[in-house]
């Protein structure tokens, strides 16, 4: 038996094998109750979201609770994708020094707690930035070029040119970024490379930060009233929450499209659909849902104006590998004494 223990609290890999290469030495990895997410090793193919599809990753029994919460005190690191580590089953991991998150938001994770218990959380920030940014760019082109609208003619036997009218040159266009940390920057350079104007909005940033990006910073309301592409970058905070209600869409231009890769509740759905079904905007291309996956009947799932995708921006075989590899690596450094890096709550 390896000295350390390691729980996954859930995972949808096809197996752990980079987890348990990377820490064969000097511990062993397991999955938390064998149950969460599909089984120890259940096949799932890639990650199906960069985010928790669960209120409450403590579900089930209390006798599955009770089971959950020993193996996690018998952790000395946890790895987390999406099951909810709420402030009970954190505070039930009484000797881990660490826990990982496969991904760049931990709203699933109780930080507070961990942080009181002096446990570093950690997340991987840049595993999937070329991803997402090329993600949100994507769905900023297909709506300028009227693609879902011409897809779906030509599928019902149509050859209309007209569906899709007016189209404008992308380079004539003015693309806003609300959120513009390093995914944010990344979609501010590939529109600039198009040839689209770029504005920023992020409240954390002052003009001098962007003073070398391609980026015009402005306040939030004054980029809603300009751009001709909304692209949200922000993380999920009781800030951000429903940051885009009624106001703000009635801020936007009705010629304008929002587009959403970051996480669902940043968007009020019951606002979207009334300002799409009202010409507030134009139209949205939607990679993740407040609910995931999103009920049957949503009528934004199928929405003539809107564009959607799974909630795989973030995917790429790469970027998969990459965000396991340096998990794996995060734990490794603290179980062999060393400094956690990636801290997202100031605990070493």
């Amino acid at each position: 038996m390896s000295e350390h223990t390691v729980v996954v609290t859930d995972h949808d890999f096809a197996d752990l094998d980079i987890e348990r290469e990377g820490l064969s030495d000097i511990a062993d990895v397991v999955v938390l109750a064998d149950d969460v997410a599909g089984g120890s090793d259940a096949a799932g193919g890639p990650d199906a979201a960069d985010e928790h599809d669960s209120e409450d990753g403590d579900g089930g029994g209390d006798a599955d609770t009770a089971d959950r919460h020993e193996q996690l005190a018998a952790a000395d690191a946890i790895v987390n994708l999406r099951a909810e580590l709420n402030s009970d089953a954190v505070a039930a991991a009484t000797n881990c020094e660490v826990i990982a998150r496969y991904g760049i938001g931990v709203d699933n994770v109780a930080v507070e707690t961990a942080t009181e218990q002096g446990i570093p959380v950690t997340n991987v920030p840049d595993y999937c930035l070329e991803e997402v940014s090329t993600h949100a760019l994507t769905m900023c082109l297909a709506l300028s070029r009227a693609l879902p609208a011409y897809d779906a003619d030509v599928a019902a036997g149509g050859w209309d040119r007209g569906v899709g009218v007016p189209i404008h040159r992308f380079s004539t266009q003015t693309v806003g970024v609300v959120g513009y940390g390093d995914i944010g920057r990344a979609v501010g350079a590939r529109a600039d490379a198009l040839g689209a104007t770029v504005l920023a909005s992020d409240p954390f940033l002052e003009p001098a930060d962007v003073a070398d990006e391609p980026a015009t910073l402005v306040e939030f309301e004054t980029l809603l009233e300009r751009a001709d592409f909304v692209t949200i970058h922000s993380p999920l905070t009781p800030e951000t929450r429903a940051l885009f209600d009624a106001d703000a869409f009635a801020r936007m231009r009705d010629d304008a499209y929002l587009v959403n890769v970051a996480r669902g509740p940043i968007v009020d759905a019951a606002a979207l659909r009334t300002a799409l079904d009202d010409g507030e905007i134009a139209g949205a291309g939607l990679d993740v849902f407040p609910e995931e996956p999103p009920a049957a009947d949503d009528p934004l799932r199928d929405h003539p104006d809107v564009l959607t995708t799974p909630h795989v921006a973030w995917y790429s075989e790469e970027a998969n590998d990459d965000r396991r590899r340096t998990v794996t690596d995060i734990v490794r450094t603290v179980l062999e004494g060393g400094e956690p890096y990636n801290v997202v709550n100031d605990v070493t």
